[in-house]
């Protein structure tokens, strides 16, 4: 055991820590679980909201997700329906 991975003492001096915390507090584990479920869920949300907002921007305008698709789209703007004046 001559040479010892830095990064590897450092995830399991970090392990053993939160298990002493766990083990002398539950309520230190149920907060740090819903720390990273919190964490979790924001992250989903995000990559929802990133891939709707792409979706919006491909429709305004008028390209393809996939840009090898054979697949050919006609280009029509839309009005929301306030926008629309009757002449």
């Amino acid at each position: 055991m001559e040479y010892f991975n830095p990064v590897l003492l450092l995830i399991l001096v970090s392990e053993v820590c939160l298990c002493i915390c766990a083990w002398h507090s539950q309520r230190f584990l149920r907060r740090f679980a819903a720390h990273l479920l919190t964490q979790a869920d924001v992250v989903d949300v995000s990559r929802q909201e990133s891939e709707r907002r792409m979706k919006l921007w491909l429709n305004e305008f008028g390209l393809e997700a996939d840009p090898l698709s054979t697949k050919q789209q006609a280009y029509v703007r839309r009005f929301p329906q306030d926008e629309v004046k009757a002449s």
